[in-house]
């Protein structure tokens, strides 16, 4: 068996050194959870594309972010350390001033002669003030935090006017809390914009390149074409799972958590059926004919890179920054961590290496700088804290060490081949069997028999929090 293992690596290294230093094609998708047809032919939303991407490679079905937000997870797959060792936690981290000493993945590639280029959302915000790091030899800017500018004119196309928080009172509504068939012109959203930029790129640059992608949607507001709202009628609209009484077995952080200060969205779902009676049915068609627009938009890099001819030398990752709960434990959007909110899509496609594999162990995004590199032949930087995947591109059932996971400073998750340990940073812990309850409605910790589970699991968590570097929210 290891012989074949030897003799299908050198034909990796055989396979490049005939055309050339691999490119690398680098998809990032926002927001975008595991209700998908990728994990589950069952599942509602249709990703058709990302599934043939997954047919030409390796799809990792218990891959995790390392911090169910944009910022730190970002930042932890940019520069391959984690939120609890940079101690970026908030969206509004400055991963700059954190991470100043460490060279970022793309400047790695540019400094070991990879043409770099960037388009959409690759870092947290679309602006160039996140990417004005030499990282980019070129990168596309559109509005920092509100790229679907110009926003509709006569307010939220949703009709909701106002916030209503638990107690009744009302304040201005974000403009992102929204969905719609936004704008009129299909070729005028942004990540129509952001993949005809990348396809330009991937048609006129010589190799090797490093070409990143950051498709926006499904990130809130949920905008995209008619015909993507056409594919989930409302009367045919397949609803989350959602338990009544789902958080009377949590502790008090994990609440606090899910209801922090100043997120009305289930409040305001309450308050708005009173005025449309079908609001949260809109809210769930909203985000599956976004996440099922990004699909497309994935199909569309696939075949720009087919056609250009330089598919058969280019490694191809799709990874999204975390999940999503739609109502799952009375939530909505991210920020906590339970599977809804940290489970991802994670493909790697590498050239020389077997097609249409499956990898079950529990996997994070801080391992794709690392994999990268070794699957280039590029140096690997020290500072890495994750772990190449390229001994699972080999062998998918190899052993693997549980996935961490870390929201705000002292907050953890487990993720091992069965359970979910979570621990707050005031000592409260939460254990789930996902074999037997995949929705986490039953919290097992300090169930006779568990502590055993626990102990083993709480060995893995980081061993220091650093301080935060600003806001951690």
């Amino acid at each position: 068996m290891k012989a074949i293992f030897i003799f299908h690596f050198s034909l990796f290294i055989l396979h490049f050194g005939a055309l050339g230093a691999p490119n690398i094609l680098f998809i990032a998708i926002d927001d975008m959870n595991d209700w998908t047809t990728l994990f589950d032919k069952s599942n509602p939303i249709q990703t058709p594309n990302i599934e043939r991407l997954a047919a030409r490679g390796m799809f990792f079905s218990k891959a995790y972010c390392n911090s169910p937000a944009c910022n730190p997870s970002r930042a932890s797959v940019l520069s391959g350390v984690r939120p609890s060792t940079s101690g970026v936690y908030g969206n509004n981290s400055d991963w700059k001033r954190a991470l100043s000493d460490v060279t970022i993945l793309p400047q790695h590639f540019k400094n070991h002669g990879y043409q770099t280029y960037a388009s959409g959302k690759i870092f947290h915000h679309h602006g160039t003030e996140y990417h004005k790091y030499e990282a980019f030899d070129d990168f596309v800017e559109f509005p920092a935090r509100q790229p679907d500018m110009p926003m509709p004119r006569n307010g939220n196309l949703n009709g909701i006017r106002s916030w209503t928080a638990p107690d009744g009172k009302k304040g201005p509504v974000s403009r992102n809390f929204d969905w719609g068939v936004y704008p009129r012109n299909p070729d005028d959203h942004i990540d129509n914009r952001t993949v005809d930029w990348a396809i330009e790129k991937i048609d006129a640059t010589k190799s090797p390149f490093f070409i990143a992608t950051g498709i926006f949607r499904p990130h809130m507001p949920f905008y995209a074409p008619q015909e993507w709202f056409d594919q989930y009628p409302l009367g045919r609209l397949t609803q989350p799972e959602i338990k009544e009484d789902d958080l009377e077995d949590l502790p008090d952080e994990a609440k606090a958590l899910l209801h922090p200060p100043g997120r009305k969205f289930i409040s305001t779902f309450e308050a708005e059926k009173l005025r449309d009676a079908y609001i949260f049915d809109k809210a769930i068609q909203g985000y599956q004919a976004s996440a099922s627009f990004a699909d497309y938009q994935v199909g569309r890099l696939l075949d720009a890179l087919d056609k250009s001819g330089k598919a058969d030398n280019t490694i191809i990752v799709l990874w999204s920054d975390h999940g999503y709960h739609l109502g799952e434990k009375d939530h909505w959007e991210k920020f906590v961590l339970y599977e809804k909110a940290t489970h991802i899509p994670y493909i790697i496609i590498a050239p020389g290496y077997k097609e249409g594999q499956i990898c079950h162990r529990p996997v994070t995004l801080v391992d794709l700088y690392p994999t990268l590199t070794e699957l280039c032949g590029l140096p690997t930087p020290e500072h890495l804290e994750g772990k190449s995947l390229v001994p699972l591109l080999k062998k998918p059932k190899s052993k693997w060490d549980p996935a961490l996971i870390t929201y705000q400073q002292g907050n953890h998750a487990v993720r091992s081949d069965r359970y979910r340990y979570i621990k707050y940073k005031n000592g409260d812990e939460e254990l789930y069997d996902l074999e037997e309850d995949p929705n986490e409605w039953t919290n097992i910790a300090f169930r006779k028999g568990t502590a055993k589970i626990m102990k083993q699991h709480a060995a893995w968590l980081p061993t220091e929090d650093t301080e935060p570097i600003g806001p951690t929210r």
